[in-house]
């Protein structure tokens, strides 16, 4: 395996704090000025505090401005959060793509990219999680962004491909998990406080990207047969009564406790306007109950939310985990898991919305829930998991492989394309076991 080289060059801050005062400059310099250090500012206040717990008062206090220069600026604390997000995604497209456009063959050049990419983060960790774990407060309203990152990636390998020896053909959505992946490590190791350490995965994660141009085994022909094939899933009986049911209809009273209706009415309700503009008054009277009784029941609003996910999560792996014990063998087996998982997901609208889009609007107890289901799926793939396939994948690209698969359902999902995921399953499970079918 080669090794890529350490960084030498200097890396320039992303965000650094304007000095001095902008005083004697022409207007359109004090603009820009100001808004540097509104950008700077936020960048600060979120590393504190995330940017729920983010002010108005603190950003211009930061920032050294008034609140009429922000409103010149931005029209909202979340237009500033968004802006400066914007603002990091594109810096580090330009400074990726530069280092892939150096001198040396397709491994250096894609290494030379992702070094780029985990040096910076592993220099710039403030801002780097506010595009890369605060930026998912904003749901479907911060996807653009971050496939904009994802696609400077996806260029980047393809020319990789294209440029490498071997003339098998590596498909759109195995790029697609690729570059996610990257951004999923980093993502990880940002929420762990161990940013310092991503530069040392450089290689581990180049070999990995490289390594789909491999040949594929008996083993994984036979998990893509299993992933192709319907599940017989029994049918449910005609009067089991959906979520997309109101809560406060005579059914759902007749059949669901008082925490169902509210868990039933926070899930339909958050999917509908977003965590930000969800109330207890709004969950209470969709759920026919009082606020009193959800007091009862609940401590927030983002703990009914969580359990709502909980609930269906659990149903969704459920049917994975049946999906899995039917088959002969673990590879089989994590085929015709990720297909009931993807027909699951189609299935189940609420589910889908809730799980990929609005459940990590919700604050960091919600991130945990959501990366404790990216595991279950990629749980078969540890070097320790009892019953599962136990291949020799680092761990860093089993969190890859997971945070990169979640990403390519995503995108499909956002684009309207539900019905058609299941028949991804096949794709997707080549995806994830060829880096732990084939041997180091």
């Amino acid at each position: 395996m080669a090794q890529s080289e350490p960084a030498t060059r200097p890396i320039e801050p992303l965000f650094p704090m304007p000095a001095g005062s902008p005083r004697g400059l022409a207007p359109e310099q004090i603009a820009v000025h100001q808004r540097q250090r509104l950008e700077a500012a936020m960048v600060e206040a979120v590393a504190r505090h995330g940017y729920a717990g983010t002010t108005l008062r603190e950003l211009v206090r930061i920032a050294g401005v008034s609140k009429s220069t922000f409103y010149d600026h931005f029209e909202s604390k979340r237009g500033c959060f968004q802006e400066t997000f914007h603002e990091i995604v594109a810096q580090v497209a330009q400074r990726v793509t530069a280092a892939y456009r150096e001198d040396g063959d397709h491994r250096q050049r894609l290494a030379a990219a992702v070094g780029a990419f985990m040096e910076l983060i592993a220099r710039e960790p403030q801002a780097a999680t506010l595009a890369i774990v605060e930026s998912l407060s904003l749901g479907r309203a911060g996807l653009p962004d971050r496939e904009r990152a994802s696609e400077v990636f996806e260029v980047i390998l393809r020319e990789t491909f294209e440029a490498s020896r071997s003339r098998r053909q590596v498909s759109p959505i195995t790029t697609r998990v690729i570059a996610a992946g990257f951004r999923a490590v980093a993502y990880k190791r940002l929420r762990a406080g161990e940013a310092e350490a991503l530069p040392e995965l450089v290689d581990e994660l180049v070999d990995w990207a490289l390594g789909y141009q491999s040949a594929e085994t008996a083993p994984l022909r036979s998990a893509r047969a299993a992933a192709a094939k319907p599940r017989p899933e029994a049918a449910e009986p005609a009067d089991e009564l959906g979520w997309s049911e109101p809560p406060d209809s005579p059914r759902s009273r007749s059949q669901l406790g008082q925490r169902e209706r509210i868990v039933r009415a926070a899930a339909q309700l958050v999917v509908d306007r977003g965590f930000e503009n969800l109330s207890i008054p709004a969950i209470s009277a969709t759920a026919g109950t009082s606020n009193q009784t959800f007091y009862e029941n609940f401590d927030s609003k983002r703990d009914a939310v969580v359990e709502a996910f909980d609930l269906r999560a659990a149903e969704a792996f459920a049917a994975a985990d049946r999906a899995f014990r039917a088959e002969d063998g673990p590879f089989e087996g994590f085929g015709a898991a990720t297909r009931a998982l993807l027909e699951y997901i189609a299935g189940n609208e609420l589910f889908a919305l809730l799980a990929f889009f609005d459940l990590q609007t919700a604050g960091p107890p919600a991130l945990d829930r959501a990366d404790a289901a990216i595991n279950r799926f990629t749980a078969p793939l540890r070097n320790d998991a009892p019953g599962g396939i136990g291949g020799s994948a680092p761990g860093c690209v089993v969190e890859a492989i997971g945070g990169g698969c979640w990403f390519a359902i995503q995108h499909d999902l956002a684009r309207g394309n539900a019905s058609s995921l299941p028949e991804r399953a096949p794709e997707l499970a080549r995806i994830a076991l060829l880096p732990v079918a084939a041997p180091r």
